[in-house]
């Protein structure tokens, strides 16, 4: 939503996808902009208002951050997810029953100068999807702090001439496997628009006359052909992105 009180609908903007036939893409997620961030990147140096002079302390509560949920979880990142997911992490029930894969909508930034396209200057704005990203974010941090205990382990090893052999190719397998899984995890599954598609869906209609309705009412008003023309979009997208994980895992084990 604009601070004019425009907004564009979650269906609208999967609607022009699929009239498009827009497969997902895979995109770095250290891409992608999504809500929350613009005060980590603030408080980075990057200003975000006209002066320059904004402080993120005075309006977030940095120094608040909880204790990490897992040890593994890397401390210096741990305080970084907090501050730009926290809200999303505390959603338990969206969060918990989030599949990662499912694809998220960005919106790809063309001019990185405006803070109104995107806060982060980042190549994509996330416009649906920043819990299912959030959780990934989460994801990643727990296996970049599993893979520095790992390394941590065969150093120790290494130090210690008595450790057998096939003690340290198990940790140098397991340390590879996990590279591996760092590596696909940092990259997720969006349908991505430009800013001009965007922006021609804005609206200031009021949503109780749109999208703000029930879910038996528009299950009601959606025809059987749209329904079936959305099934098969979504299999044709949710199998594209299993033929990229796919292609991936046989190019990394070439």
């Amino acid at each position: 939503e604009t601070s004019q009180g425009y907004y564009v609908r979650v269906s609208d903007l999967l609607n022009t996808a699929m009239q498009h036939d827009d497969l997902p893409v895979q995109i770095d997620i250290s891409n992608v902009c999504h809500k929350g961030m613009e005060a980590e990147f603030q408080y980075l140096g990057i200003p975000l208002s006209g002066d320059g002079k904004s402080n993120p302390r005075e309006n977030n509560n940095f120094s608040n951050i909880p204790s990490k949920p897992n040890p593994f979880i890397p401390s210096e990142t741990w305080s970084s997810l907090w501050n730009t997911c926290k809200k999303k992490l505390l959603s338990n029930e969206r969060v918990s029953s989030a599949c990662i894969d499912i694809p998220g909508i960005l919106i790809e930034n063309a001019k990185k100068s405006l803070q109104s396209n995107n806060p982060c200057r980042l190549d994509y704005r996330m416009v649906d999807g920043s819990h299912r990203l959030c959780l990934r974010k989460y994801i990643l941090n727990l296996i970049e702090g599993e893979l520095l205990d790992l390394k941590q382990q065969l150093v120790e090893c290494e130090r210690n001439t008595a450790d057998e052999q096939e003690f340290r190719k198990n940790l140098q397998f397991r340390i590879m496997n996990k590279q591996q899984l760092l590596d696909q995890t940092t990259k997720g599954y969006f349908f991505v628009l430009n800013q001009t598609t965007f922006e021609k869906l804005l609206t200031n209609m009021d949503p109780q006359a749109t999208w703000a309705k029930s879910q038996a009412i528009l299950m009601r008003e959606l025809t059987v052909e749209f329904k079936l023309k959305w099934e098969q979009w979504m299999k044709r997208a949710m199998d594209h992105i299993e033929a990229l994980k796919t292609a991936e895992s046989r190019a990394v084990n070439m």
